[in-house]
């Protein structure tokens, strides 16, 4: 007696296939395989936007073995759980029983109450772990997450420029009392050792201040942008941890700052050069070339300024060489001037202002202090050591508030440049939840 067949234990045969499917191979990807083309976007291989002609190529979240300034440390930020599903309304039964779906409802045709964000072609909101929102930027979000990132941090940001503050405005009144007491008084003619020994006095006080300037806000700058990218993340800010992110690239920011200080000035020297050499054969001829030359000097060098403006993030952040971080830069403002410009003018007119509300209050304590000592309203008021002194203790109030804003506009110039052109609002959405 034969065996019962398949048909009858009711189990199709492994021969047989199973009916309605085909038997040809699938052209569809497994749901399980990853997408190698979104995982090579995603690290930084290419970018939207990113030719071929390029200058260099725009990076992703550096390891935190590169760079520790985009790991945002443990207990950042959670991974968090998708939302529930809210629940479904019953389909609408068939005939003219009523009004479609939003028709009367909230917005007049718009989705239904308590329909999740990204639904009916609604974008969905940005997350903003930290300062800032993980999205493009606009200028009053730069402008807050300017200040956001003070009042966030204000002991490690405003600690650190008033430490750096104190020091250049220290050096700066100690150089000009003591260069400065060779200085003739008001109303007599100095001789020519005097007249000398002025002129080098300033030289000396001026060197030395700009010396120790460059090294104290490379110092700064290092550490804020540092600041700047944990504040974007949300992330804990801690002082001592910070100072270990910054101080392997504080000589860098030092050199890149004079660099690009010297090819500014380069220009501007270029421009004037052929009007000084037009001065030996004709005055007029040669006065209105070197105002044309400047003029046009003067244009070169904030497009360029501009153009390199974001190389210090750049070079903090990443963890690439100074012509890197010029690259960088000039990659990422490509396209974007006006905007970046417009930023940094606003950025710098509210600088402004705030060193002229401090200003106003220096001159109105020197006449004060003048008009106290018994010298008369005409009597110079940068004459007394006193008022030498609570103008250093303003110029350190000044600094200490201007100079984190600074650097928090182009800290964050930089974080939207990178959002706009190579997607790194997505990266830093990922960092921010955990990596999940």
């Amino acid at each position: 007696m034969s065996g019962p067949s398949s048909g009858e234990t009711g189990e199709p045969s492994p021969a047989e296939p199973t009916p309605g499917a085909s038997s040809e191979p699938s052209s569809e990807p497994s749901a399980s395989s990853p997408d190698t083309s979104s995982a090579a976007t995603s690290s930084g291989g290419t970018s939207p936007g990113a030719g071929p002609d390029d200058p260099t190529p725009p990076h992703g979240t550096p390891a935190a073995t590169q760079v520790p300034a985009w790991d945002p440390g443990p207990g950042a930020g959670p991974p968090q759980t998708p939302p529930p599903t809210p629940p479904q309304a019953p389909p609408p039964a068939p005939g003219y029983g009523g009004p479609g779906p939003g028709y009367g409802g909230p917005g007049y045709g718009g989705p239904p109450a308590g329909t999740p964000p990204g639904a009916f072609g609604m974008p969905p909101r940005a997350p903003r772990p930290g300062i800032v929102p993980l999205r493009p930027l606009g200028l009053g979000e730069v402008i807050d997450g300017a200040m956001g990132y003070i009042r966030a941090h204000p002991r490690v940001v405003l600690g650190t420029s008033a430490v750096v503050a104190v020091v250049t405005q220290l050096v700066q009144l100690v150089l000009t009392l003591v260069l400065g007491a060779s200085t003739p008084p008001p109303g007599t003619s100095p001789d020519l050792a005097t007249l000398t020994a002025v002129v080098g006095g300033s030289a000396v006080t001026q060197l030395v201040t700009a010396i120790v300037t460059l090294v104290a806000v490379g110092v700064l700058t290092g550490i804020l942008m540092v600041t700047i990218s944990r504040a974007v993340l949300g992330a804990p800010v801690d002082a001592g941890e910070v100072w270990r992110a910054a101080r392997p690239r504080v000589p860098g920011v030092i050199g890149l700052s004079l660099l690009v200080g010297l090819i500014v000035a380069g220009i501007l020297l270029v421009g004037a050069v052929p009007g000084l050499l037009l001065l030996l054969v004709d005055g007029t001829l040669g006065g209105v070339v070197i105002a044309l030359g400047v003029i046009a000097a003067v244009v070169v060098a904030v497009w360029v300024g501009v153009s390199l403006s974001l190389a210090t993030p750049a070079y903090v952040l990443e963890g690439v060489g100074i012509g890197e971080a010029l690259r960088r830069s000039w990659f990422l403002v490509r396209g974007r001037f006006w905007p970046v410009l417009g930023t940094q003018v606003v950025g710098t007119i509210i600088v402004l202002a705030v060193t002229a509300a401090f200003s106003f209050v220096l001159a109105l304590v020197g006449v004060v202090a003048s008009v106290g000592a018994g010298g008369g309203l005409g009597a110079s008021p940068t004459a007394s050591p006193a008022v030498l002194v609570i103008g250093a203790i303003v110029g350190i109030i000044a600094s200490t508030v201007t100079q984190p804003f600074q650097a928090g506009i182009t800290g964050l110039l930089y974080v939207d440049q990178r959002m706009r052109r190579e997607g790194f609002d997505i990266e830093l959405q990922r960092a921010s939840s955990g990596g999940s």
